[in-house]
């Protein structure tokens, strides 16, 4: 088992490494059991933290390591390589869907939630930010707290069906010539 230093060092090398690859990848729920997100927030990629290893799974509940990244410093890595690689799980191996809450107007997330009366924390409401969402792993979940807050004007944040995505596509290509 690390210590809190030992962890603090790993995940500053993670941290740098997520970073330096700029791949849009979000870091959620450090400092001892970090996820790696989309870029988007709907999917949960299958990754985990070993120690100093970076463990890229070939599926969420599988044994077998797709790349194993050694973290160290950022001037000792081939950074192009790793770059390569991890785009590579990202595109072909199927990553688990995740749900987050948005705000319509303001497309801002709901990051919390706070209570009008904080002493019995009675009449929850929910706070909003363009940044670290709660992330729900299931979507009934995500619609129940959905419906619970219906007075204000929630939408889920999901990934859009590729058939959507094309005819989206086909009437933006339509329209504009």
């Amino acid at each position: 088992m690390l210590k809190d230093e030992e962890i603090s060092e790993r995940n500053g090398l993670l941290i740098d490494l997520i970073r330096e690859l700029d791949l849009g990848i979000h870091i959620v729920e450090l400092p001892h059991k970090p996820k790696l997100i989309s870029n988007d927030y709907t999917k949960w990629l299958h990754g985990y933290v070993d120690n100093f290893h970076l463990k890229l799974m070939s599926a969420e509940f599988s044994k077998t390591v797709f790349f194993d990244i050694r973290l160290k410093p950022i001037e000792n890595m081939d950074i192009e390589t790793i770059r390569e690689k991890v785009l590579e799980w990202m595109v072909t191996i199927e990553h688990k869907d995740i749900f987050t809450l948005r705000e319509r107007k303001t497309k801002m997330f709901v990051v919390g939630f706070n209570h009008h009366n904080k002493i019995l924390k009675t009449n929850p409401y929910p706070v909003f930010a363009y940044y670290d969402p709660i992330i729900y792993y299931s979507l009934d979940r995500a619609l129940d707290t959905k419906r619970r807050f219906d007075n204000y004007d929630l939408i889920l944040n999901q990934r859009r069906p590729e058939r959507q995505l094309d005819n989206d596509f086909n009437n933006m290509t339509t329209k504009s010539f």
